[in-house]
């Protein structure tokens, strides 16, 4: 696979956008605008023979007028049957990427699949790459670059990139993510119907991008075959990969293939793989981003021992309940701790299998969360602490005060222990949960769930994804 070639589609020194519109209500129009939002530094050409301006740009009667030698790229948002003349002047252009965002080819009928046959074939005797087509297309948080006609509020580089074969992502989630995730992105890679570039080589163009940490991915059906496994074999032992791929049943594998013209991969297979690769594989996006967010916020211990440290009897027992149920370890304390807590507690508190705060409160007030964090994330027993924290409301204390007693809960015991990783499940009032679960992500870059479980899920797939690497380790 030649990924190097791909990288035009985050890093062209032009675009030309072919459907560009001064009308809002359409995609050519999203394009240019988010270009220019992003503050994309390459130059912008927009194509349509209706215009002669564009959103404040020449605009050009077709790609052959555009006074460059070359063009990098090529964004492509016309009906489908329109496509194949267009991709001949990028040929005759010298055009080295196409993104075609338009839809109605393989996966629609027959006859869409004869016109995106047409196009792989202009394509590959011309040695242009394709991205599509039928994709949302891509994005680079970096330099602003992008080919999608959805919304991007914001450039919020983060460490996360996202390939998608839909546009699910690069849709309303991508605005939900960037709005409400306090980590950001590096690059989304839209891949459509992938008659040319597919999933396997995305992955390893991101395997080896600098800016990507982790690597999520949602897939309808395989295109690469049994080589996106040989390339996630090798990315998963430096970067996490995380996967939901639908179509797991007959009826939506019908779905996908109506959707992206997806072919179906038996799911228990396609399950089975994963284990041996090291990809965590997700059940639903919720998922998927409760494990991003521990990925991006928290070190990755060698081995999973949890401590868990509850204000509440039931939170701790069901705590306990949960990672035995998921299989993850909850370890037992070491002595000094058990003993070092109890002098602490009055005489009706006793340490067990977790430690419960409740008593430590009632002794030394709020001071009883401090204690019990640090001596749980100190002991030598212990990898990861789950902790469960409420917030009690007080209609004296200020939004300010809440968030230093929080903060001082914490950060002498993450400040010793920064191999050591933590997760929260916070409860309280709405008002008070939402900006105590900011501040703690934002500030802290403490992982917070709404409900045990949730954490306790994602210690699940962490531990699978540990005992992978391990395994990996011990045999190399």
């Amino acid at each position: 696979m030649n990924v190097g070639s791909l990288d035009v589609f985050f890093n062209p020194k032009n675009v030309a956008i072919v459907g560009a519109s001064n009308n809002p209500l359409k995609f050519g129009y999203q394009i240019v605008k988010n270009l220019l939002d992003l503050k994309f530094e390459g130059k912008i050409y927009p194509v349509n023979p209706k215009y002669d301006n564009i959103q404040g740009l020449k605009a050009y009667k077709s790609i052959l007028e555009i006074p460059e030698d070359t063009i990098d790229i090529v964004t492509i948002i016309v009906p489908n049957v329109a496509v194949p003349s267009i991709m001949v002047d990028c040929a005759k252009k010298g055009v080295k990427g196409v993104v075609i965002t338009s839809s109605g080819f393989k996966e629609k009928d027959f006859e869409g699949k004869k016109l995106e046959e047409e196009i792989v074939k202009i394509a590959k005797e011309a040695g242009i790459r394709v991205v599509g087509p039928n994709t949302t297309g891509t994005l680079n948080m970096s330099n602003g670059f992008t080919t999608t006609f959805t919304v991007v509020p914001e450039r919020k580089k983060g460490p996360l990139s996202f390939i998608a074969q839909t546009g699910l992502f690069a849709g309303v989630t991508l605005n939900w993510f960037l709005t409400s995730q306090k980590y950001g992105l590096a690059k989304v890679f839209g891949l459509g119907n992938m008659c040319d570039v597919n999933e396997a080589e995305a992955l390893e163009y991101l395997a080896q991008d600098p800016e990507t940490k982790i690597i999520a991915l949602y897939l309808e059906g395989l295109s690469g075959g049994r080589k996106i496994f040989d390339v996630a074999k090798k990315v998963s032992r430096k970067k996490p990969i995380i996967i939901l791929k639908s179509g797991r049943t007959q009826i939506g594998a019908e779905a996908a293939k109506s959707h992206t013209g997806s072919l179906a991969v038996r799911d228990d297979i396609f399950d089975c793989v994963c284990r041996q690769t090291g990809i965590i594989r997700v059940d639903d996006f919720e998922e998927m981003f409760d494990v991003v967010k521990m990925l991006v916020f928290q070190p990755l211990p060698e081995k999973l021992n949890v401590g868990v440290v509850s204000m509440t009897g039931a939170g701790g027992v069901l705590s306990v309940d949960l990672c035995n149920r998921y299989g993850v370890n909850v370890s037992t304390f070491s002595q000094k701790t058990v003993e070092y807590i109890q002098s602490l507690m009055p005489e009706w508190g006793r340490v067990g299998v977790f430690i419960d705060v409740e008593p430590l409160v009632e002794k030394l007030l709020d001071k009883g969360y401090k204690v019990a964090f640090e001596s749980a994330i100190d002991d030598q027993n212990i990898t990861c602490v789950l902790f469960i924290l409420l917030i009690f409301p007080n209609l004296m204390v200020t939004e300010d005060v809440t968030k230093q007693m929080v903060e001082n809960i914490f950060i002498e015991g993450l400040r010793r222990n920064p191999s050591k990783a933590v997760i929260l499940h916070t409860l309280g009032e709405k008002r008070i949960l939402e900006f105590i679960n900011e501040f703690l992500e934002e500030k802290l870059r403490l992982p917070t769930y709404p409900s045990i479980e949730r954490c306790v899920k994602v210690l699940a797939k962490l531990n699978t994804y540990i005992k992978y690497l391990k395994t990996y380790k011990d045999n190399s």
